[in-house]
């Protein structure tokens, strides 16, 4: 699947930059599955955005769920907020919740007339809740089909970063609202992982397939006939949009994210430096630990590994969600373990995990104050 044109402003895009060989899925797997292909970037010529030029279908890319209970505190405080936030807004209305298959936020309401439940891969027995109607499908234009009256407020978390195409998104969700209708979403600050080299690529890859700050997210909706109620910051974690459906027409004001070519540059740089300083010094201090691990069975261990860490002999991938352990990441073959292993040995681990660092780093040193962690 090819993208021709901004996702964004529908412009032209131009190639800037590939990364082979990356794993095609961010899952994980009971055997070893070894499925890769580019990732590809381009910038918008109008509008600066970056985004991948090349898509995964979507059947592949999310054949199989891995949006898994949520783990730490970070995640925990994220879903109680957000149902805080909409507790007034789905009072005894019609609510459609897109893109989570174990019901972390539906579990936590009250109070609504009906609960839709969109999400191909979704788990009806981690619902607590009655009177949820479930639609095991991808949300697009056919939703439709599966209801037979109008949506009073649709939610969604982390999900519209994950959107193909959402200029389409947003128009189906409009046409699904009652006219004084309301949509409730979180997404990742993303501006802030640029802007802070939290992770590589500005943290596009084959599910986040276009940079969504503020401003971008602001134009899509403005253009689409929604009306901004309300931004909440989370922490640096994520952002908060409450947004009503607005049937006149708004004119969007124009954007333009500068210097974006040159951040995202510095952003390869970056971590091409990281993944040398690694291997530098892991070479100088292995004889002195048992093993190597690297924190986090997620996509951006999967990155760091394509760019030269996986020339390291890594004996395992740790992650504190039960559901992954014991299982490979997708793409390699290394078993994901729980950080407890940590306890009777003196190991290296590797912590390049963003906003959770230091939530994580804490954990390990609890574990075992021993521990050599790397993070740069």
């Amino acid at each position: 699947m090819i993208r021709t044109k901004c996702a964004i402003c529908t412009n032209k895009i131009s190639h800037i930059y590939k990364l082979p060989s990356i794993p095609l899925a961010s899952s994980v797997t009971e055997l070893p599955i070894h499925n890769f292909d580019d990732l590809s970037y381009s910038i918008c010529n109008t509008c600066n955005t970056i985004q991948l030029d090349k898509l995964i279908p979507l059947n592949i890319l999310y054949g199989k769920s891995h949006n898994f209970s949520s783990v730490g505190e970070i995640w925990k405080n994220h879903f109680l907020i957000f149902s805080e936030k909409i507790e007034h807004i789905i009072n005894d209305k019609i609510v459609m919740e897109i893109g989570c298959p174990t019901g972390k936020i539906a579990n936590l309401c009250c109070n609504y007339k009906k609960w839709y439940a969109v999400e191909p891969n979704i788990n009806i027995d981690s619902y607590k809740l009655q009177n949820i109607n479930f639609i095991k499908e991808f949300f697009d234009n056919n939703i439709i089909n599966h209801i037979n009256e109008k949506i009073d407020v649709i939610i969604h978390s982390h999900l519209f970063e994950h959107i193909y195409e959402p200029n389409l998104f947003l128009k189906n969700c409009f046409d699904l609202l009652t006219d004084n209708g309301e949509m409730f979403f979180s997404v990742p600050n993303m501006q802030f992982i640029a802007d802070n080299l939290i992770v590589p690529f500005y943290g596009v890859f084959f599910e986040h397939t276009i940079f969504l700050n503020k401003e971008n997210i602001i134009y899509l909706l403005e253009i689409n006939n929604f009306i901004l109620v309300n931004i909440f910051y989370y922490n640096n974690h994520s952002i908060f949009f409450h947004v009503k459906k607005n049937n006149e027409i708004i004119k969007p004001n124009s954007i333009t994210n500068i210097n974006d070519i040159i951040k995202f540059n510095n952003n390869i740089v970056y971590y091409n430096e990281f993944i040398f300083m690694c291997k530098n010094q892991i070479s100088k201090i292995q004889n002195q630990y048992k093993n190597i691990y690297i924190f986090g069975a997620y996509y951006n261990t999967q990155i760091l590994l394509a760019m030269g860490l996986n020339d390291i002999n890594i004996f395992g991938i740790l992650d504190n969600c039960i559901e992954k352990q014991n299982k490979y990441l997708y793409g390699y073959n290394i078993l994901i373990k729980s950080p407890n292993i940590l306890k009777n040995e003196d190991s290296i681990v590797i912590l390049k995990n963003g906003v959770y660092s230091k939530e994580i780093y804490d954990q390990i040193i609890n574990i075992n104050k021993n521990t050599y962690i790397i993070n740069f």
